[in-house]
């Protein structure tokens, strides 16, 4: 049988297909990494159904995003239509996959209530789910039928989970601490450049101090003053404390705090009053759960708007990804964007197969100019005002040469707003930090946007499948900025990867960066533009090394006006 889902592969996608269906037979993990557009989902997914038929081991595809679930449901329909036979289930978020419109305009926590006092009195119209065979042609589509056919699309997919022979879900059913058991599975990790930070995400935890006292407040009002004098306790400390906490002093607030007797009565007395059944209490139990999580956790107090929050991050993300996917038989690791050395090494793998489309194997050398301006940097030490005023400079050059839109690329707001100062332009424009991206975008425009925001991964600026860019600048070197947090997980790290310990953390979410940057441009081999790294560091041995496939070829300059000439040529070609 043919598992492909179309009449012909495009290039590489055989080849992806091929790497992926040997790995799977010899047990091993495969890291795809292929640029966007080149039809990486299908051919990964028509593998691992293959060797599912075959082997009778079962698929776990999973994607970060709501959004992402729709490429591989399309995939697998097709092959649906082909005739595959395969059962399967696609599960996102509860109140996502809820039928009741009203209930999704709820807070998460306001919603769990609610969703849970509906089922255990019985007056959820769509639980206990009905067994009925739901088609797969969009995720909406499948959610709208099983609501039609009065079934909770949530509880259908959670039953179907463990005999499901693919199951497409986001990443929370596989990294949360609720995660679905993936053992004996064939597990893909979609857009798995991003799965440290996800999981970073999954696993933190975020308590106000307003919060931890309104807990306090119910706490006393409904009579559990046992429980009040203890929370007050923890709100006392939150207050006058700032910066890294220790965990075992904020366990010892919580270790004892009984509160599943107060959230029952509190709970049942708000619903006979018609209040919703949320209360804060809730919050300090998640707190107690969290800080008793096997994960290692790192403990700060944070200022936000004149208040105080407590926090709790993942010290060690990739120890997180091992341990949710121990036991699966073999995992799939694809992106567009993957650093594949630097994710290995970070993650530990000692064997695995590889297959790695470089940026300029895909996209022909004719489409792209790099330009590297050693002229300036963003580098901490170096940064003021001249060198503000130097970039905002070249920015304007950059703009004024690019015939169509700019996205410029900064690696914080505080670099963002210090070039922006200085920089004028006539032309419409945004910043990430000022309003929405009008929806449709005049034929000349620029964007000033931050990396790993909003603008820059996971967009795209296009009109009827045509690129609205024509620049992409990136000013500085987009390394998180360093925190007590960020600096733990480097000493974490240590004793096992050694000097590598600062490129797991920060080298590696650079260069994702960089290369998310640069996939707004190009969407497929087809499109041209110029991309225009801003800082001296990109003449650097281990950025070079790391973006060679970018910077070879590149034009060195001191400053982006000694470019002028090339970059007009460029523009100018008739390809």
């Amino acid at each position: 049988m043919d598992f492909f889902p179309y009449p012909s592969f495009r290039p590489f996608q055989a080849e992806i297909y091929n790497k992926v269906y040997e790995s799977l037979r010899n047990g091993v993990p495969a890291l795809i990494n292929a640029p966007t557009g080149l039809g990486k989902t299908a051919a990964v997914l028509a593998a691992a159904v293959k060797f599912m038929l075959e082997s009778g081991i079962p698929i776990h595809y999973a994607v970060r995003t709501r959004a992402e679930l729709e490429p591989p449901v399309r995939e697998l329909s097709r092959m649906r239509r082909q005739g595959v036979e395969v059962d399967y289930v696609v599960i996102k978020s509860r109140q996502d996959m809820c039928c009741y419109p009203q209930l999704k305009k709820l807070s998460y926590l306001e919603f769990l209530a609610e969703c849970t006092y509906l089922r255990k009195t019985g007056k959820c119209a769509y639980y206990p789910p009905e067994d009925v065979d739901a088609p797969l042609r969009s995720v909406s589509a499948y959610v709208k039928f099983l609501c039609a056919a009065g079934s909770c699309p949530y509880e259908y997919a959670k039953k179907k989970l463990g005999d499901a022979k693919v199951v497409i879900s986001t990443y929370y059913y596989v990294f949360s601490k609720e995660g679905a058991d993936v053992r004996n599975r064939v597990v893909i990790i979609d857009e798995a450049h991003s799965v440290f930070d996800a999981v970073v995400q999954l696993h933190s935890f975020k308590l106000s101090e307003g919060e931890i006292r309104q807990a306090y407040r119910e706490a006393r009002k409904y009579g559990f003053v046992e429980e009040a004098a203890k929370i007050y306790s923890l709100y006392a400390f939150v207050r006058k404390t700032s910066g890294t906490v220790d965990i075992g002093d904020l366990l010892s607030f919580v270790a004892d705090l009984d509160l599943d007797e107060a959230i029952g009565k509190i709970t049942a007395l708000k619903i006979e009053m018609r209040s919703t059944p949320f209360t804060p209490l809730l919050l300090l139990k998640e707190l107690k759960e969290a800080l008793r999580t096997k994960t290692r956790l790192y403990a700060e107090v944070e200022e936000a708007g004149g208040s105080k929050v407590l926090a709790l991050y993942p010290l060690d993300p990739a120890a997180v990804v091992r341990e949710a996917l121990r036991g699966a038989y073999a995992v799939v690791y694809l992106s567009g964007t993957l650093p594949v050395e630097l994710f290995a090494q970070t993650l530990g793998l000692a064997k695995y197969e590889k297959f790695d489309v470089p940026f300029n194997a895909y996209v022909p050398r004719e489409n792209y100019l790099t330009i590297v301006d050693v002229g300036v940097t963003t580098r901490y030490a170096e940064r003021g005002e001249e060198m503000y005023f130097g970039l905002a400079k070249r920015l304007a050059t950059i703009i004024n040469l690019s015939p169509r839109g700019v996205l410029a690329v900064f690696p914080s707001y505080e670099v963002m707003r210090g070039v922006r100062k200085y920089l004028k332009i006539s032309i419409p424009h945004w910043y990430e930090d000022s309003g929405e991206v009008a929806e449709e975008l005049p034929h000349k425009f620029f964007i000033g946007a931050v990396a790993r925001g909003r603008y820059a991964e996971g967009v795209e600026f296009t009109k009827d499948g045509e690129n609205l860019l024509s620049t992409v600048a990136i000013v500085g070197v987009p390394f998180p900025e360093p925190s007590p947090y960020l600096e733990r997980r480097v000493e974490i790290l240590k004793p096992k990867l050694r000097e590598k310990a600062w490129e797991a953390v920060y080298l590696y979410e650079a260069v994702v960066g960089i290369r998310q940057a640069v996939g707004r441009l190009f969407r497929g081999p087809g499109d041209r533009g110029v991309i225009a790294l801003l800082d001296r560091r990109y003449a650097e041995p281990g950025l070079w090394g790391q973006l060679s496939d970018l910077t070879s070829g590149a034009v060195v300059v001191g400053d982006v006006e000694e470019a002028e000439e090339s970059i007009r040529k460029f523009f100018n070609a008739v390809l």
